[in-house]
């Protein structure tokens, strides 16, 4: 082939290479939603992920940058006379300083970008710790403040992007390792990587990393803890010759237990609901709002992230049932 012909050639592939970038990249800037607070059903086009389309975006931008190589190559000879020719003696300094530009471009969006929109802040941080900490601080807002001491006197844990293992177990005494062996994740795992990273290896959600913690506190509660709230009926509450009327009471609260035993996490499904319960879990479903086709074999932990439900809405639609038998 002549080198005319592999000019036309490379051409080619470039044009198509860059319609398929721009094409993705319109799709995953404008259409499809990123985070971990939108539906896992409205990543997906065409039967691929937002990620699958990442990753086709990165394939496409690689082998453009390899001929983008190639067609400066061929092109070497074109380029340097036409540079000579309009910029005379200077023309190596202004080709040296085309190619920093690029450079110059991208720091450019990186110092004009917004460091910590509120919109990321539970994509979890890398590199950018430092900065946030003192973004935090300049705020007057709490820097890794992992407690939250409620009104009633309870505390709520907080489970991020950014936590690590080895925090979590400062935080609620459960040792870091067993988290990890209830989560699934190998032995040789590192302790001190976020949640955010872990999860991009690792098949496993933030809501998974909160149910491990929960049912591990409640382990841990003392008998005293878990029948605190069985407390006698009052005397109006009990009529002559009737016994006591026991309301099935379900889980509240990262300690509380209720009095069948039965804890709903987001790791269970609708079927093992019923199972424990005696409620259909179509029935529990159809309470929630579920489409028919829902699938009664898939965790808590997923379905709310497409169908917008919170943990306490299956709670409060298994004791309405439960009222009901």
């Amino acid at each position: 082939m002549k080198k005319t012909d592999w000019q036309y050639l490379v051409d080619t592939l470039l044009f198509l290479c860059i319609v398929g970038i721009i094409f993705i990249g319109f799709l995953m800037g404008l259409f499809l939603p990123q985070g971990p607070t939108a539906p896992e059903s409205s990543k997906y086009f065409l039967g691929l992920h937002r990620h699958q389309w990442g990753n086709i975006h990165l394939y496409l931008s690689i082998a453009f940058t390899a001929l983008v190589i190639i067609h400066l190559i061929l092109s070497w000879k074109w380029i340097k006379s036409k540079s000579r020719q309009i910029f005379k003696k200077g023309w190596i300094s202004v080709l040296i300083f085309t190619a920093l530009a690029s450079i110059l471009v991208l720091t450019i969006f990186w110092a004009l970008y917004p460091r910590y929109p509120g919109a990321y802040e539970d994509y979890g941080v890398r590199a950018g710790s430092k900065a946030k900490r003192q973004h935090l601080s300049e705020e007057g807002l709490p820097i890794h403040e992992e407690k939250i001491f409620l009104e009633d006197g309870s505390i709520a844990i907080i489970i991020a992007g950014q936590t690590t293992l080895r925090q979590l177990e400062k935080t609620t005494g459960i040792p870091a390792k067993e988290i990890a062996e209830n989560l699934g994740l190998p032995a040789k795992v590192s302790l001190d990587e976020s949640f955010g990273r872990l999860r991009k290896r690792y098949p496993f959600t933030l809501q998974d990393v909160r149910d491990v913690v929960t049912e591990a506190l409640n382990k841990r509660a003392s008998p005293i803890e878990k029948i605190e709230e069985k407390k006698e009926p009052s005397e109006h509450q009990v009529k002559k010759g009737e016994e006591p009327e026991h309301e099935p009471k379900l889980t509240r609260g990262v300690r509380a237990e209720d009095q069948s035993g039965i804890l709903i996490t987001g790791r269970m499904t609708l079927y093992e609901i019923e199972k424990e319960t005696g409620v259909s879990a179509r029935k529990i479903a159809d309470k929630l709002g579920l489409p028919e086709r829902v699938s009664l074999d898939e965790t808590l932990g997923r379905l709310r992230k497409r169908y917008l439900f919170a943990m306490q809405d299956v709670r409060d639609a298994v004791a309405d049932l439960m009222k009901e038998k």
